[in-house]
């Protein structure tokens, strides 16, 4: 079976990762683990989409995201500030208002989701003086869902169509303020995107489906706690 563009770049983001992070395996007894979790406000930016003469644009309420990460800070001289780990999150927002070119009467309902399992990391700055500055990168794979818009009974047009597993990116900046030997609290603000996004046009009246090329953008506001073990 011919090889995927998203199977390369996984396969390339894995390989990086392992060779990035050999050297300090081999000091994991210098190496905090811990689990985190987090909650916070996710900001869906407005969403465009087109494709087939047709175009609708959509925005959002704020709405959430929710999450945790298992993860490891490495101490080790030679790579001291890292901090990596996976981590799955959900974030969900429901509609405010929309546009579609074909039928400016149509009123927008419903909501868009993602489920997220991403591979992050951290660079760390060190403590200025009590707080923590870092930043981070992710890469990962999850599903990408928009369940949009209904007429009326008769005439029922819906967009989004079937959840979506794309490729998904994010970075990071956050603080974290050390709370003892074991607890850590932490603030971020973050960027999410699904750059290859594409929902479905389907009207069941008509009896017909078009796929639009979208995007997926969230800003995030999220705190949360981080339990070193």
């Amino acid at each position: 079976m011919k090889e995927t563009t998203v199977m390369k770049l996984l396969k390339f983001g894995i390989a990086t990762a392992v060779l990035f992070a050999a050297p300090a395996f081999s000091s994991a007894a210098q190496a905090d683990f811990y689990a985190s979790s987090f909650v916070g406000i996710a900001n869906q930016q407005n969403q465009s989409s087109s494709g087939a003469g047709e175009r609708t644009a959509i925005d959002f309420d704020d709405g959430f995201v929710i999450g945790g990460a298992l993860g490891y800070r490495f101490s080790a001289p030679a790579v001291g500030g890292l901090r990596v780990e996976l981590e799955l999150a959900y974030r969900e927002n429901n509609v405010n208002a929309g546009s579609l070119l074909s039928d400016p009467t149509v009123a927008f309902s419903g909501d868009n989701s993602s489920l997220g399992a991403f591979g992050n990391v951290f660079y760390e700055f060190g403590t200025v003086p009590i707080v923590t500055p870092y930043i981070g990168v992710g890469v990962g794979i999850g599903g990408v869902e928009s369940d949009v818009v209904r007429r009326n009974a008769i005439d029922d047009l819906r967009f989004g169509g079937a959840t979506r597993t794309e490729l998904l990116y994010q970075g990071i900046i956050g603080l974290t303020v050390p709370l003892g030997d074991t607890w850590e609290v932490f603030g971020e603000g973050r960027y999410y995107v699904a750059p290859g996004a594409e929902f479905d046009l389907i009207d069941t009246a008509l009896n017909t489906r078009q796929t639009l090329e979208s995007n997926y953008e969230v800003l995030q506001l999220q705190a949360g706690l981080r339990y070193k073990f």
